[in-house]
């Protein structure tokens, strides 16, 4: 274990918050275990790549969207092969209070998602010290898709509902499911990204909140697409455009030592 020195000032901001300390380890298992977790103070990734890290170090704005694969340029061939165990301590008073690994997304507040959100962004300067990663940001007009209502009336699918009351989130998500109380759109687009490998941006025009429940077989190609039940069951479609969109280029890394 070594202690994460990072002093680095970009103008006058302040970098990142950091881990008080962190083991990086290559992990050579060709079958290893791929987990995560924030929780009990600590925070732990095994068997991820530099990729990955990335993905959860830098999110795509302040409310944690991940970024997909397209929003990343640049970097060694080994980024997405070579894989990494991580284990760090968080520094006092800045932990969650949940298991972000068993958590439901509705159950998660404000509070807990900031400090969730603060222990991913110490990663950045992990990675800077032991990655040696050093990256910038440009603009780039990239494929994504638009969410945006199928039917000419209008008329929501069969299993989208509109609710009252305040929006919440969605209380099951997995690999081609996921059950929306009181969820937004806007939650529903940011969902969907992983599926497609693009940004989804709502541009149903419909407001307020909704239950709804998507199934789709995401590894299947005789099984029905995210494509397809979006309009079956949502009365929803997805459309190809191009977007302006923030890139995160990696100008240097290398391998770690471990420790």
């Amino acid at each position: 274990m070594r202690t994460i020195a990072f002093a680095l000032l970009f103008g006058v901001a302040q970098a990142p918050p950091a881990f008080e300390t962190a083991s990086v380890k290559p992990n050579p298992s060709p079958t290893c275990d791929r987990d995560g977790s924030m929780a009990g103070g600590r925070f732990i990734m095994t068997c991820a790549t530099l990729r990955e890290l990335m993905i959860v170090g830098y999110p795509r704005d302040k409310s944690g969207r991940s970024r997909a694969d397209n929003e990343f340029a640049g970097g060694p061939s080994w980024q997405t092969t070579d894989r990494f165990d991580i284990t760090a301590k968080v520094p006092e008073g800045r932990g969650t209070t949940f298991d972000t690994g068993n958590t439901a997304a509705a159950s998660v507040t404000a509070s807990q998602a900031s400090a969730a959100l603060r222990i991913r962004e110490m990663l950045q300067p992990l990675l800077a010290e032991r990655f040696k990663l050093a990256v910038h940001h440009e603009t780039r007009n990239l494929p994504v898709y638009e969410l945006r209502v199928d039917r000419k009336d209008g008329r929501p699918g069969p299993r989208l509902k509109k609710v009252d009351g305040t929006p919440r989130g969605f209380k099951t998500m997995g690999p081609g499911h996921f059950v929306g109380s009181a969820a937004t759109l806007a939650m529903l687009a940011q969902f969907l990204e992983p599926s497609v490998s693009r940004n989804v941006i709502d541009r149903t025009g419909l407001q307020g909140a909704f239950d709804l429940e998507l199934e789709y077989a995401p590894t299947d190609p005789a099984g029905v697409s995210v494509f397809t039940a979006l309009k079956e069951q949502l009365g929803l479609k997805l459309e190809s455009t191009k977007a302006p969109i923030d890139v995160l280029v990696i100008d240097h890394a290398d391998k770690p030592t471990p420790d």
